[in-house]
């Protein structure tokens, strides 16, 4: 990336912050955070783009101590956020997997900063809006290249070539 282009990432995130800000006080007033910490968030986004991941895998995600995450996950079961399980081929192996009320809790997050968002893009004219739909369309086609190539780069790491294919 040039030194120009990244000057203009940059000048974009600056731009970005304040709505970034935004929608994460809309989410302080609308109480989200009484209801859920940080690391519980956390740990839903990363339970809610799988079927589900083990203590051990999730302790290293997290970077903490096996029994820290015990006292994580147990407290989220309190709360119905997520479930315990053991698949039946190793009932060794304890898996973590978000619930119902995980993913609402979630969806009223991503609610609330979506209605945020409309809030922001409402106040723009009419030309402003095109131009960012425009943008944002831009946005949404290199994020999903993007994640195309990264499942590409995930599928060939899990499939390493032979020799014969390497050379």
């Amino acid at each position: 990336m040039a030194i120009a282009q990244a000057e203009v990432v940059d000048q974009i995130l600056d731009q970005l912050a304040p709505l970034i800000a935004r929608q994460r006080n809309a989410l302080v007033q609308a109480g989200c955070f009484r209801q859920i910490s940080s690391t519980h968030l956390h740990v839903l986004y990363m339970l809610v783009s799988r079927d589900g991941t083990t203590m051990s895998r999730l302790a290293d995600q997290l970077d903490v101590s096996m029994p820290n995450v015990t006292g994580i996950v147990e407290r989220m079961v309190e709360r119905g956020l997520v479930e315990r399980a053991r698949p039946e081929d190793d009932r060794r192996v304890v898996e973590v997997r978000i619930t119902a009320a995980g993913r609402a809790t979630l969806d009223e997050i991503d609610t609330i900063k979506r209605q945020e968002m409309a809030n922001v893009i409402g106040r723009l004219s009419p030309e402003q809006q095109e131009r960012a739909l425009q943008a944002f369309t831009d946005m949404r086609v290199a994020t999903e290249q993007l994640a195309l190539e990264e499942a590409q780069i995930a599928g060939n790491a899990s499939h390493p070539a032979s020799p014969r294919e390497r050379d």
